[in-house]
Protein backbone atom coordinates (compact mmCIF):
# COMPACT_ATOMS: atom_id res chain seq x y z
CA UNK A 1 0.00 0.00 0.00
CA UNK A 2 2.93 2.28 0.49
CA UNK A 3 4.29 1.90 -3.04
CA UNK A 4 1.49 3.89 -4.70
CA UNK A 5 2.13 7.21 -2.85
CA UNK A 6 5.85 6.78 -3.48
CA UNK A 7 5.25 6.22 -7.17
CA UNK A 8 2.95 9.22 -7.40
CA UNK A 9 5.54 11.35 -5.60
CA UNK A 10 8.31 10.16 -7.92
CA UNK A 11 6.24 10.92 -11.04
CA UNK A 12 5.36 14.37 -9.69
CA UNK A 13 9.04 15.07 -9.02
CA UNK A 14 9.97 14.00 -12.54
CA UNK A 15 7.27 16.20 -14.06
CA UNK A 16 8.37 19.14 -11.91
CA UNK A 17 11.95 18.69 -13.09
CA UNK A 18 10.73 19.06 -16.68
CA UNK A 19 8.69 22.19 -15.98
CA UNK A 20 10.39 25.55 -16.73
CA UNK A 21 11.12 27.67 -13.68
CA UNK A 22 10.36 31.26 -14.74
CA UNK A 23 12.49 33.30 -12.35
CA UNK A 24 13.65 36.83 -13.06
CA UNK A 25 16.79 38.11 -11.31
CA UNK A 26 16.01 40.57 -8.50
CA UNK A 27 16.20 44.25 -9.43
CA UNK A 28 16.49 47.01 -6.86
CA UNK A 29 14.20 49.70 -8.22
CA UNK A 30 14.62 53.18 -6.74
CA UNK A 31 12.14 54.18 -4.09
CA UNK A 32 9.61 56.97 -4.39
CA UNK A 33 8.67 56.27 -7.99
CA UNK A 34 5.59 57.64 -9.70
CA UNK A 35 3.19 56.14 -12.22
CA UNK A 36 2.95 57.83 -15.61
CA UNK A 37 0.61 56.48 -18.32
CA UNK A 38 2.41 55.76 -21.58
CA UNK A 39 1.63 57.15 -25.02
CA UNK A 40 2.75 55.22 -28.10
CA UNK A 41 2.80 58.04 -30.66
CA UNK A 42 4.76 60.34 -28.36
CA UNK A 43 6.15 62.47 -31.20
CA UNK A 44 2.74 64.06 -31.72
CA UNK A 45 3.23 65.99 -28.48
CA UNK A 46 5.56 68.30 -30.45
CA UNK A 47 2.52 69.33 -32.56
CA UNK A 48 4.40 69.45 -35.87
CA UNK A 49 2.55 67.73 -38.75
CA UNK A 50 5.74 67.60 -40.82
CA UNK A 51 7.49 65.59 -38.10
CA UNK A 52 4.47 63.28 -37.84
CA UNK A 53 4.56 62.64 -41.57
CA UNK A 54 8.32 62.04 -41.56
CA UNK A 55 8.06 59.38 -38.85
CA UNK A 56 5.18 57.72 -40.73
CA UNK A 57 7.39 57.61 -43.84
CA UNK A 58 10.22 56.08 -41.82
CA UNK A 59 7.94 53.36 -40.46
CA UNK A 60 6.70 52.57 -43.97
CA UNK A 61 10.06 52.53 -45.75
CA UNK A 62 12.81 51.74 -43.24
CA UNK A 63 14.80 48.59 -44.18
CA UNK A 64 15.78 48.11 -40.54
CA UNK A 65 12.16 48.04 -39.43
CA UNK A 66 11.24 45.77 -42.33
CA UNK A 67 13.93 43.29 -41.22
CA UNK A 68 12.61 43.41 -37.64
CA UNK A 69 9.08 42.69 -38.88
CA UNK A 70 10.41 39.76 -40.92
CA UNK A 71 11.99 38.34 -37.77
CA UNK A 72 8.59 38.53 -36.06
CA UNK A 73 7.04 36.58 -38.94
CA UNK A 74 9.84 34.00 -38.73
CA UNK A 75 9.24 33.59 -34.99
CA UNK A 76 5.52 33.16 -35.64
CA UNK A 77 6.29 30.42 -38.16
CA UNK A 78 8.64 28.65 -35.71
CA UNK A 79 5.93 28.74 -33.06
CA UNK A 80 3.49 27.13 -35.48
CA UNK A 81 6.03 24.44 -36.32
CA UNK A 82 6.64 23.73 -32.61
CA UNK A 83 2.92 23.44 -31.90
CA UNK A 84 2.45 20.95 -34.72
CA UNK A 85 4.50 18.31 -32.85
CA UNK A 86 1.92 18.27 -30.04
CA UNK A 87 -0.64 16.63 -32.35
CA UNK A 88 -0.65 13.42 -34.41
CA UNK A 89 0.68 13.57 -37.95
CA UNK A 90 -1.01 11.74 -40.82
CA UNK A 91 0.59 10.64 -44.07
CA UNK A 92 -0.86 9.02 -47.16
CA UNK A 93 1.33 6.65 -49.07
CA UNK A 94 1.03 4.45 -52.13
CA UNK A 95 3.58 2.30 -53.88
CA UNK A 96 4.33 -0.73 -55.97
CA UNK A 97 7.32 -3.03 -55.83
CA UNK A 98 8.52 -5.97 -57.86
CA UNK A 99 10.90 -8.61 -56.53
CA UNK A 100 12.12 -12.18 -57.07
CA UNK A 101 12.59 -14.20 -53.88
CA UNK A 102 15.20 -16.92 -53.32
CA UNK A 103 14.11 -20.50 -54.04
CA UNK A 104 16.21 -21.77 -51.12
CA UNK A 105 14.45 -19.74 -48.44
CA UNK A 106 10.95 -19.19 -49.84
CA UNK A 107 8.24 -21.62 -50.97
CA UNK A 108 6.89 -21.49 -54.55
CA UNK A 109 5.99 -19.48 -56.51
CA UNK A 110 9.60 -18.52 -57.06
CA UNK A 111 9.08 -16.16 -59.99
CA UNK A 112 9.03 -12.39 -59.80
CA UNK A 113 5.99 -10.89 -58.03
CA UNK A 114 4.55 -7.36 -57.86
CA UNK A 115 3.04 -6.03 -54.64
CA UNK A 116 0.79 -2.93 -54.55
CA UNK A 117 0.30 -0.94 -51.37
CA UNK A 118 -1.80 2.09 -50.36
CA UNK A 119 -2.92 3.47 -47.03
CA UNK A 120 -2.76 6.05 -44.28
CA UNK A 121 -0.24 6.18 -41.45
CA UNK A 122 -0.45 8.14 -38.22
CA UNK A 123 2.20 8.81 -35.62
CA UNK A 124 2.16 10.68 -32.32
CA UNK A 125 4.67 11.26 -29.55
CA UNK A 126 3.09 11.25 -26.10
CA UNK A 127 4.59 14.34 -24.48
CA UNK A 128 4.59 12.87 -20.98
CA UNK A 129 7.66 14.76 -19.75
CA UNK A 130 6.94 18.11 -21.40
CA UNK A 131 9.74 18.16 -23.97
CA UNK A 132 7.44 19.35 -26.74
CA UNK A 133 5.45 21.68 -24.50
CA UNK A 134 8.63 23.37 -23.32
CA UNK A 135 9.75 23.87 -26.90
CA UNK A 136 6.39 25.50 -27.63
CA UNK A 137 6.82 27.74 -24.58
CA UNK A 138 10.32 28.69 -25.73
CA UNK A 139 9.07 29.47 -29.23
CA UNK A 140 6.26 31.59 -27.79
CA UNK A 141 8.77 33.58 -25.74
CA UNK A 142 10.94 33.94 -28.85
CA UNK A 143 7.93 35.39 -30.67
CA UNK A 144 7.29 37.89 -27.89
CA UNK A 145 11.00 38.78 -27.79
CA UNK A 146 11.06 39.47 -31.54
CA UNK A 147 7.88 41.55 -31.20
CA UNK A 148 9.46 43.67 -28.47
CA UNK A 149 12.62 43.94 -30.57
CA UNK A 150 10.50 45.34 -33.40
CA UNK A 151 8.97 47.84 -30.97
CA UNK A 152 12.48 48.84 -29.88
CA UNK A 153 13.44 49.42 -33.52
CA UNK A 154 10.35 51.60 -33.99
CA UNK A 155 11.18 53.60 -30.88
CA UNK A 156 14.80 54.11 -31.93
CA UNK A 157 13.80 54.99 -35.49
CA UNK A 158 11.23 57.57 -34.38
CA UNK A 159 13.79 59.04 -31.95
CA UNK A 160 16.45 59.38 -34.64
CA UNK A 161 14.01 61.01 -37.07
CA UNK A 162 12.92 63.52 -34.42
CA UNK A 163 16.50 64.30 -33.37
CA UNK A 164 17.60 64.83 -36.96
CA UNK A 165 14.56 66.98 -37.71
CA UNK A 166 15.27 69.20 -34.70
CA UNK A 167 18.90 69.48 -35.80
CA UNK A 168 17.77 70.67 -39.24
CA UNK A 169 15.43 73.28 -37.76
CA UNK A 170 18.18 74.44 -35.38
CA UNK A 171 20.66 74.80 -38.25
CA UNK A 172 18.00 76.67 -40.21
CA UNK A 173 17.70 79.13 -37.32
CA UNK A 174 21.48 79.45 -37.07
CA UNK A 175 21.73 80.03 -40.82
CA UNK A 176 19.11 82.78 -40.55
CA UNK A 177 21.11 84.40 -37.73
CA UNK A 178 24.31 84.17 -39.77
CA UNK A 179 22.67 85.76 -42.82
CA UNK A 180 21.17 88.58 -40.79
CA UNK A 181 24.53 89.14 -39.16
CA UNK A 182 26.17 89.21 -42.59
CA UNK A 183 23.70 91.85 -43.78
CA UNK A 184 24.40 93.91 -40.67
CA UNK A 185 28.16 93.66 -41.17
CA UNK A 186 27.89 94.56 -44.85
CA UNK A 187 26.04 97.71 -43.83
CA UNK A 188 28.57 98.38 -41.08
CA UNK A 189 31.50 97.96 -43.48
CA UNK A 190 29.93 100.29 -46.04
CA UNK A 191 29.32 102.88 -43.33
CA UNK A 192 32.90 102.64 -42.02
CA UNK A 193 34.23 102.93 -45.57
CA UNK A 194 32.19 106.10 -46.18
CA UNK A 195 33.29 107.63 -42.89
CA UNK A 196 36.92 106.82 -43.70
CA UNK A 197 36.61 108.43 -47.11
CA UNK A 198 35.34 111.61 -45.40
CA UNK A 199 38.14 111.52 -42.83
CA UNK A 200 35.78 110.91 -39.93
CA UNK A 201 37.32 107.57 -38.89
CA UNK A 202 40.61 105.78 -39.30
CA UNK A 203 41.55 102.98 -41.68
CA UNK A 204 41.86 100.69 -38.66
CA UNK A 205 38.09 100.79 -38.19
CA UNK A 206 37.60 99.96 -41.87
CA UNK A 207 39.92 96.95 -41.74
CA UNK A 208 38.34 95.68 -38.55
CA UNK A 209 34.89 95.98 -40.14
CA UNK A 210 36.23 94.19 -43.22
CA UNK A 211 37.55 91.35 -41.05
CA UNK A 212 34.22 90.97 -39.27
CA UNK A 213 32.48 90.91 -42.66
CA UNK A 214 34.73 88.11 -43.88
CA UNK A 215 34.21 86.17 -40.64
CA UNK A 216 30.42 86.41 -41.05
CA UNK A 217 30.67 85.20 -44.64
CA UNK A 218 32.85 82.24 -43.61
CA UNK A 219 30.31 81.13 -40.99
CA UNK A 220 27.55 80.59 -43.56
CA UNK A 221 29.24 77.79 -45.58
CA UNK A 222 30.05 75.91 -42.35
CA UNK A 223 26.39 75.96 -41.32
CA UNK A 224 25.28 75.02 -44.84
CA UNK A 225 27.62 72.02 -44.85
CA UNK A 226 26.24 70.82 -41.53
CA UNK A 227 22.69 71.40 -42.80
CA UNK A 228 23.34 69.39 -45.97
CA UNK A 229 24.71 66.50 -43.93
CA UNK A 230 21.70 66.57 -41.60
CA UNK A 231 19.32 66.59 -44.54
CA UNK A 232 21.10 63.56 -46.00
CA UNK A 233 20.73 61.67 -42.73
CA UNK A 234 17.07 62.67 -42.53
CA UNK A 235 16.48 61.42 -46.08
CA UNK A 236 18.11 58.08 -45.27
CA UNK A 237 16.00 57.66 -42.12
CA UNK A 238 12.71 58.47 -43.82
CA UNK A 239 13.43 56.55 -47.04
CA UNK A 240 13.50 59.57 -49.36
CA UNK A 241 14.89 58.85 -52.80
CA UNK A 242 17.93 60.83 -54.03
CA UNK A 243 15.70 62.50 -56.61
CA UNK A 244 13.23 63.66 -53.96
CA UNK A 245 16.06 65.02 -51.84
CA UNK A 246 17.72 66.92 -54.69
CA UNK A 247 14.58 68.27 -56.35
CA UNK A 248 12.26 68.84 -53.38
CA UNK A 249 14.57 68.87 -50.38
CA UNK A 250 13.46 68.24 -46.84
CA UNK A 251 10.09 69.78 -46.03
CA UNK A 252 10.14 72.15 -43.08
CA UNK A 253 7.52 72.55 -40.42
CA UNK A 254 7.54 74.75 -37.36
CA UNK A 255 10.54 76.88 -36.46
CA UNK A 256 12.73 75.61 -33.67
CA UNK A 257 11.64 78.39 -31.33
CA UNK A 258 7.91 77.71 -31.70
CA UNK A 259 7.92 73.90 -31.42
CA UNK A 260 6.19 73.32 -28.07
CA UNK A 261 8.09 71.53 -25.33
CA UNK A 262 5.86 68.89 -23.66
CA UNK A 263 5.14 69.27 -19.95
CA UNK A 264 7.86 68.05 -17.62
CA UNK A 265 7.62 64.64 -16.02
CA UNK A 266 6.92 64.71 -12.28
CA UNK A 267 9.84 64.16 -9.95
CA UNK A 268 10.92 60.55 -9.44
CA UNK A 269 11.39 57.50 -11.58
CA UNK A 270 8.33 55.97 -13.30
CA UNK A 271 7.29 52.83 -11.46
CA UNK A 272 6.19 51.01 -14.61
CA UNK A 273 9.49 51.51 -16.42
CA UNK A 274 10.16 47.76 -16.34
CA UNK A 275 6.81 47.15 -18.06
CA UNK A 276 7.09 49.67 -20.88
CA UNK A 277 10.68 49.53 -22.15
CA UNK A 278 10.66 47.15 -25.14
CA UNK A 279 14.32 46.19 -24.66
CA UNK A 280 13.62 45.09 -21.08
CA UNK A 281 10.63 43.08 -22.23
CA UNK A 282 12.71 41.54 -24.99
CA UNK A 283 15.43 40.55 -22.51
CA UNK A 284 12.82 39.05 -20.18
CA UNK A 285 11.26 36.93 -22.91
CA UNK A 286 14.70 35.79 -24.07
CA UNK A 287 15.39 34.67 -20.51
CA UNK A 288 12.06 32.83 -20.33
CA UNK A 289 12.84 31.05 -23.60
CA UNK A 290 16.21 29.93 -22.20
CA UNK A 291 14.57 28.62 -19.02
CA UNK A 292 11.99 26.68 -21.04
CA UNK A 293 14.75 25.12 -23.13
CA UNK A 294 16.51 23.93 -19.97
CA UNK A 295 13.38 22.02 -18.97
CA UNK A 296 13.08 20.64 -22.52
CA UNK A 297 16.71 19.50 -22.49
CA UNK A 298 16.26 17.74 -19.16
CA UNK A 299 13.26 15.85 -20.54
CA UNK A 300 15.64 14.06 -22.91
CA UNK A 301 16.79 11.94 -19.93
CA UNK A 302 13.39 10.22 -19.82
CA UNK A 303 11.75 7.70 -22.17
CA UNK A 304 10.00 8.77 -25.35
CA UNK A 305 6.64 7.12 -25.92
CA UNK A 306 5.58 6.91 -29.56
CA UNK A 307 2.35 5.60 -31.08
CA UNK A 308 2.16 4.56 -34.74
CA UNK A 309 -0.82 3.27 -36.68
CA UNK A 310 -1.48 2.32 -40.29
CA UNK A 311 -4.57 1.37 -42.30
CA UNK A 312 -4.77 0.50 -45.99
CA UNK A 313 -4.52 -2.33 -48.49
CA UNK A 314 -1.88 -4.65 -49.88
CA UNK A 315 -2.42 -6.87 -52.90
CA UNK A 316 -0.62 -8.70 -55.72
CA UNK A 317 -3.13 -7.25 -58.19
CA UNK A 318 -3.82 -3.56 -58.46
CA UNK A 319 -7.55 -4.15 -59.04
CA UNK A 320 -7.85 -6.03 -55.74
CA UNK A 321 -6.00 -3.35 -53.74
CA UNK A 322 -9.18 -1.92 -52.17
CA UNK A 323 -11.10 -5.19 -51.80
CA UNK A 324 -11.98 -6.68 -48.45
CA UNK A 325 -9.33 -9.41 -48.28
CA UNK A 326 -6.58 -6.91 -49.17
CA UNK A 327 -7.25 -4.67 -46.17
CA UNK A 328 -4.44 -4.38 -43.65
CA UNK A 329 -3.87 -2.40 -40.47
CA UNK A 330 -1.34 -2.13 -37.71
CA UNK A 331 -0.89 -0.34 -34.39
CA UNK A 332 2.45 -0.06 -32.63
CA UNK A 333 3.39 1.51 -29.34
CA UNK A 334 7.08 2.03 -28.66
CA UNK A 335 9.09 3.28 -25.71
CA UNK A 336 12.59 4.54 -26.34
CA UNK A 337 14.88 5.05 -23.39
CA UNK A 338 18.29 6.71 -23.70
CA UNK A 339 21.00 4.47 -22.32
CA UNK A 340 24.30 5.81 -23.59
CA UNK A 341 24.95 8.68 -26.02
CA UNK A 342 28.45 9.76 -25.00
CA UNK A 343 27.15 12.58 -22.78
CA UNK A 344 25.10 14.29 -25.51
CA UNK A 345 22.06 14.88 -23.27
CA UNK A 346 24.15 16.27 -20.43
CA UNK A 347 25.96 18.56 -22.85
CA UNK A 348 22.64 19.85 -24.18
CA UNK A 349 21.47 20.58 -20.62
CA UNK A 350 24.75 22.38 -19.91
CA UNK A 351 24.34 24.38 -23.12
CA UNK A 352 20.81 25.44 -22.18
CA UNK A 353 21.95 26.34 -18.65
CA UNK A 354 24.80 28.46 -19.99
CA UNK A 355 22.34 30.23 -22.31
CA UNK A 356 20.15 30.98 -19.30
CA UNK A 357 23.12 32.50 -17.42
CA UNK A 358 23.90 34.70 -20.42
CA UNK A 359 20.24 35.73 -20.65
CA UNK A 360 20.18 36.61 -16.94
CA UNK A 361 23.27 38.77 -17.32
CA UNK A 362 21.78 40.46 -20.39
CA UNK A 363 18.51 41.13 -18.53
CA UNK A 364 20.30 42.65 -15.52
CA UNK A 365 22.46 44.79 -17.78
CA UNK A 366 19.43 46.02 -19.72
CA UNK A 367 17.62 46.99 -16.51
CA UNK A 368 20.67 48.82 -15.17
CA UNK A 369 21.12 50.72 -18.42
CA UNK A 370 17.40 51.56 -18.55
CA UNK A 371 17.39 53.23 -15.14
CA UNK A 372 20.69 54.96 -15.85
CA UNK A 373 19.37 56.35 -19.15
CA UNK A 374 16.12 57.46 -17.52
CA UNK A 375 17.93 59.21 -14.68
CA UNK A 376 20.26 60.95 -17.11
CA UNK A 377 17.38 61.97 -19.37
CA UNK A 378 15.38 63.38 -16.45
CA UNK A 379 18.35 65.47 -15.39
CA UNK A 380 18.99 66.63 -18.95
CA UNK A 381 15.40 67.80 -19.45
CA UNK A 382 15.55 69.96 -16.32
CA UNK A 383 18.95 71.40 -17.16
CA UNK A 384 18.06 72.05 -20.81
CA UNK A 385 15.11 74.20 -19.80
CA UNK A 386 17.32 76.27 -17.53
CA UNK A 387 19.93 76.54 -20.29
CA UNK A 388 17.43 77.91 -22.82
CA UNK A 389 16.09 80.45 -20.33
CA UNK A 390 19.59 81.66 -19.41
CA UNK A 391 20.71 82.00 -23.02
CA UNK A 392 17.56 83.85 -24.04
CA UNK A 393 18.15 86.24 -21.17
CA UNK A 394 21.74 86.67 -22.35
CA UNK A 395 20.58 87.51 -25.89
CA UNK A 396 18.20 90.16 -24.56
CA UNK A 397 20.97 91.74 -22.52
CA UNK A 398 23.47 91.62 -25.40
CA UNK A 399 21.02 93.21 -27.83
CA UNK A 400 20.62 96.08 -25.42
CA UNK A 401 24.40 96.25 -24.96
CA UNK A 402 24.93 96.31 -28.72
CA UNK A 403 22.54 99.24 -29.16
CA UNK A 404 24.24 101.14 -26.38
CA UNK A 405 27.70 100.38 -27.80
CA UNK A 406 26.57 101.62 -31.20
CA UNK A 407 25.28 104.86 -29.71
CA UNK A 408 28.45 105.40 -27.70
CA UNK A 409 30.62 104.80 -30.77
CA UNK A 410 28.55 107.15 -32.96
CA UNK A 411 28.85 109.86 -30.30
CA UNK A 412 32.58 109.30 -29.81
CA UNK A 413 32.40 107.93 -26.26
CA UNK A 414 33.92 104.50 -27.05
CA UNK A 415 36.14 102.85 -29.64
CA UNK A 416 35.07 100.68 -32.52
CA UNK A 417 36.56 97.68 -30.72
CA UNK A 418 33.86 97.98 -28.05
CA UNK A 419 31.19 97.91 -30.75
CA UNK A 420 32.77 94.89 -32.48
CA UNK A 421 33.05 93.02 -29.19
CA UNK A 422 29.36 93.59 -28.44
CA UNK A 423 28.42 92.47 -31.95
CA UNK A 424 30.52 89.29 -31.71
CA UNK A 425 28.98 88.36 -28.37
CA UNK A 426 25.47 88.91 -29.70
CA UNK A 427 26.13 86.77 -32.77
CA UNK A 428 27.50 83.90 -30.67
CA UNK A 429 24.62 84.18 -28.18
CA UNK A 430 21.95 84.06 -30.91
CA UNK A 431 23.57 80.94 -32.36
CA UNK A 432 23.72 79.35 -28.92
CA UNK A 433 20.01 79.97 -28.33
CA UNK A 434 19.06 77.99 -31.43
CA UNK A 435 21.36 75.17 -30.35
CA UNK A 436 20.03 75.26 -26.78
CA UNK A 437 16.47 74.97 -28.09
CA UNK A 438 17.53 71.92 -30.10
CA UNK A 439 19.17 70.39 -27.04
CA UNK A 440 16.01 70.96 -25.02
CA UNK A 441 13.84 69.17 -27.57
CA UNK A 442 16.46 66.46 -27.94
CA UNK A 443 16.46 65.92 -24.18
CA UNK A 444 12.71 65.38 -24.29
CA UNK A 445 13.15 62.83 -27.10
CA UNK A 446 15.84 61.07 -25.05
CA UNK A 447 13.46 60.91 -22.09
CA UNK A 448 10.69 59.50 -24.29
CA UNK A 449 13.11 56.87 -25.55
CA UNK A 450 14.34 56.04 -22.04
CA UNK A 451 10.75 55.57 -20.86
CA UNK A 452 9.85 53.38 -23.81
CA UNK A 453 7.38 55.96 -25.09
CA UNK A 454 5.74 59.21 -24.11
CA UNK A 455 3.87 60.05 -20.97
CA UNK A 456 0.44 61.51 -20.40
CA UNK A 457 0.68 64.74 -18.38
CA UNK A 458 -1.73 64.84 -15.46
CA UNK A 459 -4.96 66.73 -15.94
CA UNK A 460 -4.96 70.12 -14.20
CA UNK A 461 -7.33 70.33 -11.25
CA UNK A 462 -10.69 71.87 -12.09
CA UNK A 463 -11.10 75.52 -11.28
CA UNK A 464 -13.43 76.25 -8.39
CA UNK A 465 -16.71 77.80 -9.44
CA UNK A 466 -16.82 81.55 -9.27
CA UNK A 467 -18.62 82.86 -6.26
CA UNK A 468 -21.66 84.91 -6.93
Amino acid sequence: MTTRPLAITAIAALLAACTPQYNLPPTEAPAGMVVTPVVKDWWKSFQDPVLDQAIAMAFAQSPTLEAAMARVDASQARLGASRSFLFPSFDAQAGAGRARLSQDTNPPPTGPTTVYQAGLTASWEVDLWGRLRNEVAASRSDLLASTYARDAVELELASQVALTYFLIRSLDAQLDVARRTLESRVASYDLRLKRFSRGITSELDVRQAENELATARAAIPDIQDALSSAEGSFAALTGMSPRELVEGGVVRGKDIDVIPVPPALPEGMPSDLLLRRPDIQEAEQTLRAAQARIAGARAAYFPVIGLTGAYGGESLAFGDLFSGPARAWSFVGALTMPVFNSGRTAAQVDLATASERAAIAAYRNTVIQAFAETRSALTATRQSSERVSARQQSVSALRRAYRLANLRYDNGYSSYLDLLDAERQLFAAELSVADAQRLQLSAVVALYRALGGGWVPPEPPPKPPAQQ
